[in-house]
């Protein structure tokens, strides 16, 4: 009797999937930089993601999920491209489940839209323009507001901006503001857990001593004297940074919040920490690579492992508000000082004699015991 080797499609899909995941793996396409133009591959023939795809209607009908899961759009016409693909076929939009944007365009918004709640985990750069040729110069933060209010899915946040880009300008400002506003809305984000906002927060509520609501586009200026504090609830005269730390308060599902360790001492993440299901606060420093990597369920807990100083201003304030110093303390490491001294040189050998000589005499009056011998 003649045995028969089995073939491809006999095998059960849930199988295929798991083996094809790893021809198709998102995880691995901006672990590193992209290749140089003058640097040529090790192997003659370049393998592609779409491979798989175009081996028989089962494989594309099995990749096709697989190569949609995870989506980063680091140019405008990226964004394009992907736009006119989904408008085409809208079903392929469901499929998308991780999203990282790197820039704040009209088209990117119109994806976000399109994909609404199937995201698990978004991933946004604020930008001070829209550097596109499609919609140039155009406000769309309209847009940009529905899009974020529509994607309620969303589990895992990562916020970023460049060092360029300042929070007192109009457009990272009502970006923030959109942002704040889906969180907290009737219908908002009830399911985010973790929330990565990859630079320093800073106080910008109306009493700050920093910040002239009156100056908003000269942020560190004090030529106009802060009003005096009214005593209204209304949070309409708040900054963003306020407006988000107190959405990400009432934020039901969120466990871990992780930024960057600032400097002086600010209200901002004293705010975050007033969430009655907050368990960790993670603090990292601008060199960390958990302000680099892309989203993930585990990006905002990449940095624990390597730690901070314990000895800045804004730890030394922390450790008097009781659930801020817990919060931390849970969720970041804090290194001594002690740990970061340099070694000491190594003592002559007449300090030694003299070291063990002192030894001997402190051990035989410590416990009483006469005749010590060293």
């Amino acid at each position: 009797m003649a045995s028969t080797t089995p073939t491809l499609d006999q095998f059960p899909e849930e199988l295929l999937e798991r083996i094809l995941a790893h021809s198709i793996d998102h995880t691995h396409i901006h672990a590193h930089a992209p290749r140089p133009a003058w640097l040529r591959s090790p192997t003659g023939t370049q393998s592609t993601r779409l491979a798989p795809l175009l081996v028989s209607r089962q494989l594309a009908r099995i990749c096709t999920p697989l190569l949609y899961h995870t989506i980063h759009l680091a140019t405008p016409a990226q964004a394009h491209l992907l736009l006119r693909t989904l408008t085409a076929a809208p079903s392929l939009a469901a499929h998308v489940r991780c999203l990282s944007l790197a820039g704040l365009w009209r088209d990117a918004a119109e994806v976000m839209r399109m994909c609404g709640q199937g995201v698990r985990v978004l991933d946004v750069t604020i930008t001070n323009n829209d550097e596109d040729g499609h919609g140039q110069g155009e406000d769309v933060t309209g847009l940009w507001r529905e899009a974020l209010g529509g994607m309620t899915g969303v589990r895992h946040l990562t916020l970023r901006k460049p060092n360029n880009v300042y929070l007192s300008l109009p457009r990272p400002r009502s970006i923030i503001n959109a942002l704040a506003s889906a969180i907290s809305g009737s219908d908002g984000w009830t399911q985010l857990q973790t929330a990565n906002i990859a630079f320093k927060l800073s106080d910008d509520t109306p009493t700050s001593p920093v910040l002239s609501p009156t100056n908003i586009f000269v942020p560190f200026s004090l030529s106009t004297p802060p009003p005096p504090p009214t005593t209204t609830k209304s949070t309409a005269t708040n900054g963003p940074v306020t407006h988000l730390t107190h959405a990400l308060a009432c934020a039901p599902a969120l466990h871990t919040f992780a930024t960057h360790l600032p400097s002086v001492w600010n209200v901002a993440i004293l705010g975050v920490s007033a969430n009655p299901r907050l368990e960790r606060i993670v603090l990292y420093s601008s060199s960390s690579s958990a302000s680099s990597c892309i989203a993930s369920p585990y990006a905002a807990t990449q940095a624990q492992a390597q730690g901070i100083i314990g000895t800045g201003l804004f730890l030394m304030e922390a450790r008097k508000h009781a659930r801020l110093g817990e919060l931390i303390r849970a969720g970041t490491p804090i290194l001594r000082t002690r740990a970061r001294t340099m070694g000491s040189p190594c003592p002559s050998p007449e300090r030694k004699e003299e070291g063990r000589e002192g030894r001997g005499v402190g051990l035989g009056l410590g416990l009483g015991i006469e005749g010590v011998q060293v």
